[in-house]
Order: C-alpha cells, then sequence, then structure tokens
C-alpha cells in the first residue's frame, strides 16, 4: 500500500523541530539560510529555470527531516511575489515544514501604454490542446491572450507556455531531494488559478511522489480532467462567484473561457482512486470557520483517502480566506530582483494576513504521508 495515514492531524508543531542531515552537493544549508529564501536554477528544456526554496525559521540541523510544500503560482504571477501575496513562509514557520515556490516560465508583451508587462504560465497540456468532443475551451468571442513565443502558434484558445514543465518540475525534485532535508514520505503540492491548473497536470503525471495535493481555484480544460496514476488525496478549493476559472463548466463572464466543473473534476479524480462513496457532506471546524460548503468522496481504495471538494459561496477568483491585503501576487522580493527586473517590488507585508485557507489544506494535507519504499 502506497501510503500511510496519520493517525492524527498535524496542525501546530513547534519551531524546534530538527532539520536533518543535508545530502552532499555543491551548495549546502547552513543554519544562516533558516527563515530566508534560497534562489536555485537548473537548465531544463534549453532554457534556464529557477525555483526558492524557505526554510523555516527557527529549524536546526539535526537528526529528523523536515515536511515540504510545492507551491504554484497563477497566471502572470512569480515566485517570490505568490509567497508574499498569501503569506506562506509566514505559515510554514509556524508549522515547521518547508515551501518550495518554483517561476513559470515567462515572456514580455507591450500593454495599452507600451509599457513591458510580464506573462508568466504553466503547461498544464490542456490549455493549448485541440478541443475534444466535451466542447471548446472557450467562446468565439472570448478574449485572445498573448501567444508564448516558444508555441509558435497558438489554439484559438491557447494561452499557456508551451515548454515541459512537468518535465522541469520533476528535475526540480530530484534536485530538492539531494541538496535539502526534504522528508520524502510527506512531499506535497498545492497551486493556484494556472498553478491549480498545473497542480492537477503534476498530480496526475507524477502521483507517486506526493502524498496529497491541493488545486486552488484552477480546473483543467474540457475533456482534459484526469485521474491520478497511484492513489493520492486531493483537497480542490474554489469560489462560487468566480468568473474567471467557473466552477460549473459554463463560460466565464470575465474572458469567456470555459473549464470542466469542479463537480466532473473531483469525480474524474475519485474514480481513479477507487472511492466507493460521495459526494457527500464533509467539514471541520476550518472550514465550518471560513464558511466553505465541502463535500467528500471516500471509502477509496486506500482507507483513510478522501477527494474533497469546498467552495466559498461568496468567493470570486481568489484563495479562500488566504493572503495579506495590499501586496499583489504579479511584484517581486530581493531575491527576485535580478532575474525580473523590470517587475515592481514587494512592499512589506503590513495589511490583514487571512491564514485560514492555508490552515484546511495543510491540515488536510498533513494527514497523508507515503509509505517508506519497500514498505
Amino acid at each position: 500500500m502506497k501510503y500511510s495515514l496519520h493517525a492524527t492531524a498535524i496542525t501546530t508543531v513547534t519551531l524546534g523541530v530538527l532539520l536533518g542531515a543535508v545530502s552532499d552537493s555543491s551548495q549546502s544549508v547552513n543554519a544562516s539560510d533558516h527563515g530566508s529564501m534560497l534562489r536555485r536554477t537548473m537548465q531544463h528544456d534549453g532554457i534556464e529555470r529557477e525555483y526558492f526554496v524557505h526554510i523555516p525559521a527557527g529549524a536546526v540541523i539535526g537528526a529528523a527531516e523536515l515536511p515540504a510544500v510545492v507551491a504554484l503560482h497563477g497566471y502572470t504571477s512569480t515566485a517570490t511575489g505568490f509567497q508574499a501575496a498569501h503569506g506562506l513562509n509566514r505559515h510554514a514557520d509556524g508549522h515547521s515544514y518547508i515551501v518550495v515556490y518554483p517561476q513559470g516560465s515567462h515572456f514580455s508583451v507591450a500593454d495599452g501604454q507600451n509599457r513591458p508587462f510580464l506573462i508568466t504560465s504553466w503547461n498544464d497540456l490542456a490549455a493549448n490542446q485541440p478541443p475534444t468532443t466535451a466542447g471548446p475551451h472557450c467562446t468565439a468571442d472570448s478574449d485572445r491572450y498573448p501567444c508564448p513565443p516558444e508555441c509558435g502558434e497558438c489554439t484559438r484558445c491557447g494561452w499557456t507556455t508551451c515548454y515541459d514543465d512537468v518535465g522541469f518540475l520533476s528535475k526540480m525534485l530530484d534536485a530538492l531531494e539531494t541538496e535539502f532535508p526534504i522528508d520524502k514520505q510527506r512531499l506535497y503540492l498545492l497551486g493556484v488559478s494556472n498553478g491549480g491548473m498545473m497542480t492537477l497536470r503534476v498530480g496526475c503525471d507524477l502521483s507517486g511522489r506526493f502524498a496529497a495535493v491541493a488545486p486552488i481555484i484552477g480546473q483543467l480544460a474540457p475533456g482534459h480532467a484526469c485521474g491520478p496514476d497511484t492513489d493520492l488525496p486531493m483537497l480542490h478549493l474554489f469560489g462560487g462567484q468566480d468568473e474567471t476559472v467557473r466552477y460549473d463548466g459554463n463560460p466565464g463572464r470575465d474572458d469567456g473561457f470555459i473549464y470542466t466543473s469542479a463537480a466532473d473534476t473531483a469525480a474524474e479524480w475519485a474514480s481513479a482512486m477507487a472511492c466507493r462513496t460521495g459526494p457527500v457532506p464533509w467539514h471541520n471546524e476550518i472550514s465550518e470557520s471560513a464558511g466553505l460548503v465541502c463535500s467528500a468522496h471516500s471509502d477509496c481504495r486506500v482507507e483513510g483517502h478522501e477527494v474533497v471538494s469546498c467552495m466559498d459561496p461568496d468567493g470570486d477568483h481568489n484563495w479562500p480566506e488566504q493572503g495579506v491585503r495590499g501586496i499583489p501576487a504579479t511584484c517581486v522580493t530581493p531575491e527576485q530582483y535580478d532575474s525580473l527586473p523590470q517587475q515592481p517590488h514587494c512592499g512589506p507585508a503590513t495589511g490583514e494576513y487571512a491564514h485560514l485557507g492555508m490552515d484546511l489544506i495543510w491540515t488536510f494535507m498533513s494527514r497523508y504521508r507515503l509509505e517508506p519504499p519497500g514498505e
């Protein structure tokens, strides 16, 4: 059996958790790195890719390894801006887990004032594909998004990069597990919007590497919903008033694009996990505090696994109950000034900090861990 289920959910852990010994590599982790963002780069698919690693403040070198969350930003966002806008480092410090922020590929276009505007995206292997019998990806009068140069030509409704992002993220995971004290049995994945779509893709194609995933305000294009190759619990968050990525499969009023419904996304995932019950109402103290309406597929092939869907009835295209007010996800922090010099710098996190969204995800994900190899 691939998974084991924690008897109780991990909620808050002291900051004195010991970091594991670092594997031999060209870059080692020092005590001074804790609480900071470390930039790493690699070559893949003919271009340089970067990612950022946050080791929780207060952790010390020791015998234990830490769980890790890979967090994927949305369309036009940056890796470090995504962190700043959602306060994930702050949450990681409070719960003693590592966070990894990969940067999607990017190019610039001119905006209405002829100023450079950064386009970032993830190749979810759906948005740029031809429509299936499930229907078109956008309406005839939908907005047109800039076609990434590497695509050559985009389909009428195409808008994401054509680089090999599944390969990049797989290669990044290999590097992370070599350099950093990550518990490979407690590796988790989340993403927002286009990052949520990429979370679904990676969860399907690299399911054996993660213990749980959480796509947020994102579904794949019609006809491209998928299930994981190996059993993988999922928590899906979406907004009832979202007109960018609608939850019901209808065209979004904001841009005319169409996505698989949240219900069909969950059903496809649950089918791959052989879940026999659901969807039925699901809730816990955090989901109730956040005002979310949730349902679950359960009684799956692996005992304790669930596929949970939570809607914020009043929510739009934003991560429900998670973020730092006043900071846009398109900004960059000092670690990314040099690689994206045209982007605005993130201001200090002085606004209100909402964290129930990540509290819910962490409580769900941290219930699960992969079985060690050979068990």
